[in-house]
């Protein structure tokens, strides 16, 4: 595991951020983001502030979910770029002062969307971090298949070929990734999978550990 700075360390099996801190959960396609989400904060829903652990999740997946029995019969392929559009609005609209901890889903491996990110925490005056799930691609592959959704090779290839630059970057600077990146920690699969909480400001959550 590599880290940046003290804040956003992994202590035991919790990460602690500030109150109103932006996270970037990010990695390769298939490399596990959207299971980690699902499991770190199991009392949220879709996004919702709800439960003990009150960060505000967005994910595109909730938007594909939402949409997925009006969209269905038409292949996701036709309607992805949709789904991508209204996310990233959301994501703009999400990041303002004084609601609260916000943990963000994005691959990082798209130039364009990192500058989007940094560009509005900094005009939102927000504390940007960076989790990194760093998964080689034949296991990225592989969760693409176990969840029913393949990228294309072609797509699947730029992910895979930027992605020890992002990597490589975040554990020097993290602010070289995501301008203004306060931190950034590097979880391999195994060490993802020892993280339980993601904790925010004084807020405590019990880690389960001693």
């Amino acid at each position: 595991m590599h880290a940046g700075v003290i804040e956003g360390v992994l202590r035991g099996r919790e990460l602690r951020y500030a109150v109103d801190a932006v996270v970037v959960l990010a990695g390769i396609p298939g490399a596990g983001k959207s299971t980690f989400l699902r499991r770190v904060f199991a009392d949220n829903s879709a996004g919702n502030n709800a439960g003990k652990n009150t960060a505000r999740v967005l994910d595109s997946a909730h938007i594909r979910d939402r949409w997925m029995p009006v969209l269905g019969a038409i292949p996701y392929a036709v309607w992805r770029p949709l789904v991508h559009l209204v996310y990233y609005v959301t994501l703009l609209n999400a990041m303002r002062p004084g609601r609260g901890p916000l943990v963000i889903h994005d691959c990082a491996t798209r130039p364009w969307a990192r500058q989007l990110i940094g560009w509005r925490a900094r005009r939102a005056g927000l504390p940007l971090h960076l989790i990194l799930l760093d998964v080689p691609g034949d296991v990225a592959r592989s969760g693409q298949w176990a969840r029913g959704r393949v990228v294309r090779s072609t797509s699947m290839e730029t992910h895979c070929r930027r992605w020890p630059d992002v990597v490589a970057r975040a554990a020097t600077d993290p602010g070289d990734v995501v301008p203004g990146a306060l931190s950034a920690v590097v979880l391999s699969r195994y060490e993802a999978d020892q993280v339980e909480q993601i904790a925010f400001g004084d807020q405590h959550v019990s880690s389960g550990c001693s």
